[in-house]
């Protein structure tokens, strides 16, 4: 399995040229590698949890599975999860050989025509680079005709060294508002203001606070959650450009800390809730709330929830700055 290095003197990250995934971004003032990491490389091929990899062509969860494209014409996705399209469904962007190409010693290109998927081809260039003690994912898609895309990255953060619960982890997250969720996962529709929602305020985190705190709350929501966060928090318009960082992150010595920004307008927060294989995670098997997801994308399903959603470019970026 074909892996890379990038290196400066604050980080090093190592991916593979499979899902594009990321097994290390390493803190080299204190040693510790930030995100889960299988010990076995063979287990990123079947990857069941999505382990740093590039998600698409959909991330997230899409329901109906259809989509209506540029010509009208209605198209029905794959479905992995239930009846539910997850992700780009089986063979994702988790399950391509991408081309990787080195621009230097702290820049990789990775590039993907996406030619063979239930949506119309597009051509993906994506940006690993290191500035000094930031790492940033920049992703950008060419089509000839109005298509759908929108990609992520699945990488789990624990940034103690023991990979335990990040429950005593401390979380703020922007100005947001919570997209409810159904029995499924799908979203309802509706999105809530924690002020005017106190059953909800559990999974408030504009303050900092222990991850824990939304763990294993007596509502619907949380029990839908399976104890603890699968959700989406939905930022004000233009959130990223006040140059704060969306996400902050720290482990409770906060000896390693971590701060996010990107241009996306919402994140995906996953707690590893849902334990449906067996592996070897850290030289452990796999435990509930190991890691800790945020997954910057659009809103999910918003292919039902807009008439705006075809385009023939797109571009995200999104930094991740270690401490």
């Amino acid at each position: 399995m074909e892996r890379y290095i990038i290196e400066n003197q604050y980080l090093i990250v190592e991916f593979l040229a499979y899902g594009g995934c990321i097994t290390k971004i390493v803190n080299k003032k204190t040693k510790t590698n930030y995100i889960l990491a299988y010990d076995r490389y063979i287990d990123y091929i079947r990857n069941p949890y999505y382990l740093g990899a590039v998600i698409g062509r959909n991330a997230g969860r899409t329901f109906p599975p259809h989509y209506i494209d540029y010509r009208g014409k209605s198209v029905s996705l794959d479905t992995n999860e239930k009846n539910v399209h997850l992700h780009g469904g089986r063979d994702g962007f988790h399950k391509k050989q991408f081309r990787v190409e080195k621009k230097s010693q702290e820049s990789y290109n990775l590039s993907l025509v996406d030619d063979r998927s239930l949506y119309e081809a597009m051509v993906f260039n994506i940006s690993y680079r290191l500035s000094k003690n930031v790492f940033i994912i920049e992703i950008t898609g060419v089509s000839e005709v109005p298509t759908i895309c929108n990609l992520t990255n699945h990488m789990y953060f624990n940034l103690d060294d023991e990979k335990t619960s990040v429950g005593k982890h401390l979380l703020k997250i922007a100005d947001a508002k919570l997209q409810l969720i159904d029995e499924q996962y799908i979203p309802t529709g509706d999105l809530i203001d924690y002020a005017s929602e106190p059953m909800y305020k559990g999974f408030d985190f504009s303050n900092t606070k222990e991850i824990e705190s939304a763990f294993n709350q007596n509502n619907l929501l949380s029990m839908i959650c399976n104890g603890g966060i699968d959700l989406a928090y939905c930022f004000k318009p233009n959130c990223w450009k006040n140059q704060h960082p969306l996400i902050s992150l720290s482990n409770a010595s906060k000896t390693n800390r971590l701060q996010i920004t990107s241009n996306q307008n919402s994140v995906v927060v996953y707690t590893l809730n849902k334990l449906s294989d067996i592996v070897s995670i850290d030289k452990r098997p796999v435990m509930k709330h190991q890691g800790i997801t945020f997954e910057l994308q659009q809103i999910p399903n918003f292919i039902h929830g807009t008439s705006d959603y075809l385009t023939r470019k797109y571009e995200s970026i999104t930094e991740y700055a270690i401490f």
